[in-house]
């Protein structure tokens, strides 16, 4: 067959690269062929369950899992949902390895040495129970339980598994708040200063746009079934623009590809506003009826020259002229916003940038146009605080708070700080559907925190993580697989059913059975909330006057008749010409960023404005994006997915050549937080002055041997808004080692 963009962007959107794992593909064995592979099929045989996968990626999708004598043994996707096929990625068709691993704990386990000493002696669960509690209320006593924090979060995304079950524990318990704010809040901000919202138009409708912009994401990676969609509106004759650092797959099939600095989005969005406007191909019409401050944008764009918007991205001016005529002569063109480009010092202003020149455009309110990012109106639509039982903690407005991404900090052994202020210090620390040894940017302080002979660490996990390891007591937990939840899509509107697939392994109990049994060792059960099923649990996140809800009738019932309901908000988005801001409408000038600090038309500051001397001198910004064969920290577990490679760093081949590096030499990063070793792939996939290292590889598993990852080297500054994490504003060093 010939090889084109087409059927090539058409395979790796139908597997993920997942070609080794062909025997495992609907459609690919048959036991009437020669060489066929019957048992292959007899695992397709057997009662079927649905079940959300319960990553943290944009697709979310609905399987179906086969159980022969209560033991999982195949996996495909649901294919009556329009955005799934029978094919999940690489990642989900390891789900059986996943859950059958030989290395999952089993049983619970406390600490026979030091810590990190990897001596473990079993107990059984009433031990486990009678030593957690008993050390608790003792914390509790002595210090107060504002000195217990929960970490967690994307390693289960189920309304119960991450939400509902553990946060009534601590509610219960009155412990710390822990603010859940590593992933998207930066664009939040920004985008909300804009339209009023971050929500956008439902990607099933991306096949009528006219012209198709991947700007900052990787669709291979977190949104592969996505590709259908872009696919079918490319065969009806849409281009396809990607914006992007890095080379990604989908980047390398664009009809035009930017490739511009690090961080300088603000700058780049801007040289394009500027040409739509002077070659008339900004929607006059369109901003006169929809938008504000259109006269202050037009002055600030003047103070901004093509020759400076050039010297900062490093994007050819004639290569942006290129990508702005094409965008600006398509009717309806749909942007796609990725996540891990906010994920910056400047994020908010640049997701801002990016949002206003959609609006200079005119691509807002029709089906085929508008701006993807965080589609989160099933999720926003439930009852959060009914769900959690927020009403049960005795000081939910005084008691402190913590940001994830500044764990660290929060548990230095001498000076611990949130939010850059003093904080009294965290006694107790329950780990659970996280990994923050390896997830959490500067990873050394992390452990360094861990490793407090006074702090107490339990971790509730299935595998021995790198912070696992560092535990007093371990207790197993299950994988999403062995109990009944639900969960939202952050892409399609959908909210999914996961039917419980097998009974739990060995002694492992799912997050809710582990802080109900616990809550009853403490008194908890005092509260009704703390003694309630997986139904009533889920019945509370659904008892919400949401219209998007109630317009919908949507039920308990019908989500566990039909396996997905869809929760629709409006369409065509913004059809109606009302925006959520505070002025109603699209704002180019915002007062919210005025209040912030920050210019409040287009702020043109980059991170290295903000970084301290010693870093910004250092030659390279460091990008830590995700990787297809990869959920953050999950499945380094998994056999077959071990052999995909998560301990690399790319770099230019100029750059390269100039350091004596070639590829699969040893190097050596580094900055003021720390070293990390890789193997070098040279390659143009990254631009000049950058390196690229997967994120959230772990340290225990390090193939050089130096217990080393991607994270001993991060930042953990937080965001121009929304206290976002910015791994990205990272620069190091690099050399052979």
């Amino acid at each position: 067959m010939k090889m084109n963009r087409r059927t090539f962007l058409q395979g790796v959107g139908a597997s993920s690269v997942v070609g080794s794992l062909s025997g495992l593909m609907p459609g690919i064995a048959s036991a009437d062929e020669r060489g066929g592979a019957p048992d292959k099929l007899l695992k397709r045989q057997g009662e079927i369950k649905y079940h959300t996968c319960q990553r943290n990626c944009a697709d979310r999708c609905l399987l179906k899992f086969t159980v022969q004598n209560g033991r999982m043994t195949y996996v495909e996707g649901a294919s009556e949902m329009k955005k799934m096929g029978t094919s999940p990625c690489v990642k989900g068709h390891a789900y059986v390895q996943y859950t059958y691993a030989a290395d999952r704990i089993l049983h619970p386990m406390e600490r026979a040495g030091k810590k990190g000493e990897g001596k473990w002696r079993r107990i059984s669960w009433d031990e486990a129970y009678a030593k957690i509690a008993s050390r608790l209320q003792q914390i509790i006593k002595d210090h107060g339980a504002d000195s217990i924090l929960p970490y967690s979060y994307s390693g289960h995304e189920g309304v119960i598994g991450k939400y509902g079950g553990p946060s009534r524990f601590f509610n219960a318990v009155g412990a710390r708040k822990l603010d859940r704010k590593v992933c998207v809040f930066a664009a939040y901000e920004g985008l909300k200063s804009v339209t009023g919202t971050y929500q956008g138009p439902d990607p099933y409708d991306n096949i009528y746009t006219n012209c198709y912009i991947s700007w900052g994401q990787n669709e291979t990676a977190t949104n592969v079934h996505g590709i259908k969609f872009i696919n079918q509106a490319r065969d009806k004759g849409a281009k396809l623009l990607v914006v992007n650092p890095i080379r990604t797959p989908i980047a390398s099939q664009a009809d035009i590809w930017l490739q511009p600095r690090p961080s300088t989005d603000t700058h780049l969005a801007s040289g394009i506003m500027k040409y739509l406007i002077e070659h008339d191909l900004a929607d006059l019409n369109f901003i006169k009826a929809n938008t504000l401050g259109y006269q202050q944008l037009l002055t600030r764009l003047n103070e901004m020259s093509y020759e400076e918007i050039e010297r900062v991205t490093g994007v050819p001016t004639v290569k942006m002229f290129e990508f702005a005529k094409a965008y600006g002569e398509s009717e309806l063109s749909v942007l796609r916003l990725g996540y891990g480009m906010q994920r910056n010092y400047n994020g908010a202003r640049m997701s801002r940038a990016i949002a206003m020149m959609h609006a200079v455009a005119g691509q807002y309110g029709k089906i085929g146009n508008g701006f993807i990012y965080d589609n989160t109106q099933a999720d926003d639509s439930l009852n959060y605080s009914k769900g959690r039982a927020d009403h049960i903690h005795p000081n939910p407005d005084t008691v402190g708070h913590v940001n994830m991404t500044e764990i660290a900090k929060a548990l230095d052994p001498e000076n611990p700080v949130a939010y850059g202020k003093p904080i009294k210090p965290i006694k107790a620390v329950i780990n659970y559907n996280g990994n923050f040894v390896s997830v959490a940017p500067d990873s050394n302080a992390c452990r360094r925190g861990a490793m407090r002979d006074d702090l107490f660490l339990v971790v509730h996990d299935f595998l021995m993580t790198d912070t696992a390891e560092l535990a007093d007591i371990i207790v197993p937990s299950t994988t999403q697989f062995e109990f009944p939840d639900m969960g939202t899509d952050y892409n399609c509107y959908h909210m999914q059913t996961s039917e419980k697939v097998i009974d739990p392994l060995g002694e492992s109990k799912d997050n809710w059975i582990f802080f109900k049994e616990l809550g009853a060792h403490m008194g908890l059960d005092r509260f009704p909330e703390m003694r309630v099923d997986y139904e009533q649990i889920l019945r509370d996140f659904l008892d919400t006057e949401e219209p998007a809800f109630r317009q919908n009738n949507i039920t308990y019932e019908q989500i566990i008749r039909d396996k997905f309901v869809t929760v629709y908000d409006q369409r065509p988005y913004f059809g109606d010409g009302k925006y959520k801001t505070d002025s109603g409408k699209i704002e180019f000038y915002s007062e919210m960023m005025k209040e912030a600090g920050f210019h409040p038309v287009i702020d043109f500051g980059l991170p290295e404005d903000e970084m301290i001397p010693a870093e910004k001198a250092l030659p390279f910004r460091l990008l830590s994006p995700a990787i297809p064969q990869r959920a953050n920290s999950s499945f380094y577990n998994v056999k077959y997915i071990r052999n995909f490679p998560a301990y690399f760093a790319k770099i230019n081949s100029e750059d390269a050549a100039e350091l004596g590096i070639k590829n699969n030499d040893r190097v050596r990063l580094n900055n003021q937080r720390g070293e990390a070793f890789f193997i070098a792939q040279v390659s143009t996939q990254v631009v000049r002055g950058t390196v690229m290292a997967p994120k959230n590889n772990w340290r225990r598993m390090d193939p050089q041997g130096k217990a080393s990852c991607t994270n001993n080297l991060t930042t953990d500054t937080l965001t121009d808004m929304g206290g976002c994490s910015a791994y990205h504003s990272t620069r190091v060093a690099i050399a052979k080692a």
